[in-house]
């Protein structure tokens, strides 16, 4: 009983350590070419096994890119808000998370970029990312909030965080323009304070 019980575990272990491997080969192939272009076949030479082991560990590609999305969440998680949680000023908070998503975007780049990419084409994808769109969608109604404007200061706000937090507003004003993250975050805040500035009206001529 011992000894089968013993060659269960190990059996177990295996296909674990199997999976993990194949995971990590899927990682490895979407931040090097993407999603669209990794195949089973690559995946399998890249795990060391065969195709059809592939198809054991994952029914279809819903399950890869889900399995993926864990992989890359563990080895570089999101700004969850911890970094901004404790700033009371709307400005300085929003410098704070601008600031930790710059730096999350830095560190993931090749991947992000890749995945946001083939995303469009591949609805299994889509649907694994949409989640995370959501809680982005929810981080930026938090930090509009804070600044407590009402009616089209607001929904100026809103628009300007939403842009500010984007992977590709990072990428234009840091790979495209040469800011530094930064300078870049600065200049989101001063966009973010005059959103929010309540106009005189303007003088009839």
């Amino acid at each position: 009983m011992k000894t089968r019980t013993y060659e269960l575990k190990r059996r177990a272990e295996q296909q674990n350590e199997t999976r993990q491997r194949i995971v990590a080969a899927v990682a490895a192939l979407h931040r090097e070419v993407g999603p669209a272009r990794t195949t089973i076949a690559a995946i399998a030479e890249r795990a060391g096994v065969e195709r059809l082991t592939v198809y054991r560990h994952f029914a279809d590609e819903s399950e890869l890119f889900t399995a993926c999305s864990a992989h890359f969440r563990a080895e570089l998680p999101p700004p969850a808000g911890d970094e901004w949680a404790s700033v009371v000023d709307p400005a300085e908070r929003l410098r704070a998370a601008v600031l930790a998503f710059y730096a999350y975007y830095r560190a993931g780049e090749p991947m992000i970029a890749n995945v946001r990419r083939d995303a469009p084409q591949l609805p299994a994808l889509a649907a694994v990312l949409a989640p995370a769109a959501t809680r982005l969608r929810a981080t930026v109604d938090e930090l509009a909030t804070r600044w407590r404007r009402r009616g089209a200061r607001h929904k100026q706000l809103v628009a300007v965080i939403a842009h500010a937090l984007r992977f590709e507003t990072w990428q234009s004003l840091v790979r495209g323009e040469g800011l530094s993250d930064r300078e870049a975050a600065d200049l989101m805040v001063d966009l973010a304070k005059a959103a929010a500035t309540e106009r005189p009206p303007a003088k009839r001529r």
